[in-house]
């Protein structure tokens, strides 16, 4: 993996966290909710960009579980963070469970 595409799955993912924080934000207060549509959606929409530019320099089962696996553990714990919503102990291992099938997906012969 070249560092382009390194720097293409950073961003792809700190924009998928940006988005559904912006969303979640969003939903909270009924003045907020298009801000929050509109705000979550053009971080999310111009992230795929960033998905297709992954696409071009790897196996594409590889990126879209490294991307999405990644952009849905990342999310998870920033929700958590940023809106103060505990996660069980259960949910951990769920976090750590997903994140493991991740990394086994990543050392596979693709």
């Amino acid at each position: 993996m070249n560092a382009g595409t390194i720097a293409a799955i950073t961003a792809f993912l700190a924009m998928q966290v940006i988005a559904q924080l912006i969303i979640k934000w969003g939903s909270a207060a009924d003045g907020r909710w298009w801000w929050g549509f509109f705000g979550g959606n053009l971080f999310g929409f111009s992230s795929i960009w960033l998905l297709m530019l992954v696409y071009r320099s790897m196996n594409p089962n590889v990126a879209l579980g490294i991307c999405g696996g990644g952009s849905f553990l990342l999310v998870q714990v920033a929700l958590a963070f940023v809106f103060k919503s505990d996660i069980s102990v259960t949910q951990w291992g769920g976090v750590v469970v997903i994140f493991a099938g991740m990394l086994l997906l990543a050392m596979g012969k693709t």
